[in-house]
């Protein structure tokens, strides 16, 4: 075994080599479409890829959440062919997996059947497996369950749940486009919280430690520096201190690398359609030596994590569904009955009328900040955006509403028709509260 310094001096000329070729087009034998029994006896699809000139080793690749097909990965296998390593990469299951419902135990199984199937086809003794974001937890377990993976790589492994890591993107994200005050609660922390009670956000509190510590074979664990999807800088030590009894493992970040190493031009924010240069080259550097413990240093410091509590008896979708239910009977209900029969007064209908706005607009702007991942969420003034901004002013025209009705009861002729109204304005202000709506 060769101590890291001259580990590195060691595979100088492969490093060297990598660097060099991944400015130059692929140079590889034809790929050759494979299919193979995944888990539960499912066929699943994919395609090898064989660099020209003898194969170093093999490796077999497992994507993220956002991992469709072959096609998805192909950036990364063109990368370790031109580093000289064959590579398989294969469609994930359209069965068992989905927004709401995943195994990481089934994915697994797939990726262990996707190794023999890779060892079958080329012959390779030397099969190991690289898996990314998600796919990050999932190598790891593979390896668990067969002696037949010989390494491991990961690139933007997350050391904490999934729930916490995607609440802290959210956050950056949010604070990238200039937002500040109570949205940062209301979106990437409330909203996500709820999300988990829902049952919307599959394996939510999934934690990757005990796997780690049962991984015996050598691996390699990557970031960028530049990852602001991952929390790297917790996570490396998260996985630092899981492999401590692994003699052979290594944490290391690449210079200018974002979310799952691809180059950027925005300190992370966005994503080009190109590995990092740093990348093939510690790719490679560590193929040449698999052996030793080397642990980078965090380049960089970084806004810590949140752990998410569990939602209170209040918070929760039961309590909030009521709590809707409640708002919009009252304010639409109400507002419709007042205006056909003619009763209630001006301050109720127009409370009926800004409730109903305001609480419509927030249900789909969450709704639409959960789906873009708290993208492109508009012109921001002051800290907020101008969407956040209108239902805010929407939210404390409701309340002086509710406040000139409730003074209006005081004459018994102001009093019919305002029940339900005044009802909903009620539930509304500490509804509102909790959401941010009527906070800085």
């Amino acid at each position: 075994m060769l101590p890291w310094g001259k580990s590195r001096l060691a595979a100088a000329i492969l490093v060297l080599g990598s660097v060099l070729a991944t400015a130059q087009p692929v140079q590889a034998q034809p790929p050759d479409d494979v299919s193979f029994a995944g888990a539960g006896g499912i066929t699943l699809h994919g395609t090898v890829f064989r660099p020209d000139g003898p194969a170093k080793s093999a490796i077999v690749l497992q994507g993220g959440s956002d991992w469709r097909t072959r096609g998805n990965l192909r950036v990364q296998a063109e990368m370790f062919t031109r580093l000289g390593v064959t590579t398989l990469v294969y469609d994930r299951r359209t069965s068992g997996y989905s927004k709401t419902q995943r195994d990481y135990g089934v994915l697994a199984d797939d990726l262990v059947s996707a190794v023999h199937a890779l060892r079958a086809q080329s012959g390779a003794k030397d099969v190991g497996v690289w898996g990314v974001s998600e796919g990050a937890w999932v190598a790891p377990l593979a390896a668990t369950r067969t002696a037949g993976i010989s390494y491991v790589i990961t690139v933007g492994g997350s050391g904490m749940g999934g729930a916490r890591q995607t609440s802290w993107y959210w956050g950056n994200v949010l604070r990238h486009q200039g937002i500040s005050g109570s949205l940062l609660m209301t979106l990437p922390v409330r909203g996500t919280r709820f999300a988990i009670g829902a049952g919307w956000f599959p394996q939510a509190d999934y934690d990757p430690v005990p796997v780690l510590r049962r991984l015996k074979q050598p691996i390699l664990a990557l970031w960028g520096d530049l990852d602001i999807n991952h929390a790297p800088v917790e996570s490396s030590r998260i996985f630092a201190d899981a492999l401590a009894a692994n003699p052979n493992h290594t944490i290391r970040f690449v210079a200018d690398g974002g979310p799952d190493l691809y180059a950027t031009s925005d300190a992370g924010f966005d994503r080009l359609p190109q590995v990092v240069p740093g990348y093939p080259a510690a790719v490679g550097e560590w193929l040449a030596d698999r052996q030793g413990v080397h642990v980078d240093a965090a380049p960089v410091a970084q806004r810590p994590t949140e752990a998410l509590r569990p939602l209170a008896w209040w918070e929760s979708v039961t309590a909030q569904g009521i709590a809707l239910a409640l708002l919009l009977g009252g304010f639409v209900v109400g507002g419709v009955v007042s205006l056909v029969r003619r009763r209630g007064t001006r301050s109720s209908r127009w409370l009926a009328g800004w409730g109903t706005a305001t609480v419509a607009g927030f249900a789909g702007m969450l709704g639409w900040a959960q789906m873009s991942g708290m993208k492109n969420l508009g012109p921001v003034l002051a800290g907020r955006p101008l969407a956040w901004l209108a239902l805010q002013a929407l939210a404390v025209a409701t309340v002086v509403a509710l406040a000139i009705t409730l003074a209006g009861l005081r004459k018994p002729e102001r009093r019919r028709g305002t029940i339900a109204p005044l009802a909903a304005g009620l539930v509304f202000v500490p509804w509102a509260v909790y959401w941010g709506l009527l906070l800085p």
